[in-house]
């Protein structure tokens, strides 16, 4: 019993201290700027080092929570919240999803923070340089969620331009010719009882 006790004060004080770096981990990014002005001289290769490794938990917290959110936004608007799951797979399915996305997540910023790296070497010492280093790191850590929300907008925007879809779709041509005859009917209708 005491096993198990140790271990849930283990898993809550690993929650309390990671859960708060993971959701709050794009807006520590501004605390370097703060030290170096403070002391422009100070090696920052620890907190360089310490963002590197702590980076990509918030980039995989980011995706897990972006795997699902379109869906669960969808669902709420559409009433059925109660049956998204259900509707998106199922259990297993959803939670196979946002695993795979989380350690995308996970591994990708790994990939895009040790290419940053390679380009851009971290050489303390120039304040300047330093600033531009910590400046482009969230893009690098962060790059896989960006790339995803990028993916997303560029599909959406495709998706929802109805003009170009209308040329080739019947049907959404019909509606919109039904949508457009109802609003002049409606225009008509207010314009003759406001007379």
């Amino acid at each position: 019993m005491k096993g198990i006790v140790r271990f849930l004060v283990q898993m809550l004080v690993l929650n309390i201290v990671l859960v708060p770096i993971m959701v709050l981990g794009p807006l520590l990014y501004v605390v370097p700027f703060f030290c170096i002005v403070a002391n422009p001289q100070d090696d920052f290769s620890g907190v360089a080092q310490l963002y590197f490794w702590l980076g990509p938990l918030s980039c995989a917290f980011w995706m897990l929570l972006s795997c699902h959110w379109p869906t669960v936004r969808r669902a709420q608007r559409e009433g059925r919240l109660e049956t998204w799951r259900e509707s998106e797979g199922g259990m297993l399915h959803t939670v196979t999803k946002a695993t795979v996305y989380m350690f995308a997540g996970l591994f990708g910023s790994f990939v895009f923070e040790i290419t940053f790296l390679v380009v851009f070497s971290f050489r303390p010492g120039n304040p300047y340089r330093e600033m531009v280093w910590f400046a482009l790191l969230p893009f690098a850590t962060f790059a896989p969620v960006i790339l995803l929300w990028l993916r997303r907008w560029m599909r959406d925007r495709k998706q929802g331009d109805f003009i170009s879809r209308a040329d080739t779709d019947c049907e959404l041509r019909d509606q919109l010719r039904a949508a457009f005859l109802y609003a002049k009917n409606l225009r008509s209708r207010n314009a003759h009882e406001s007379q």
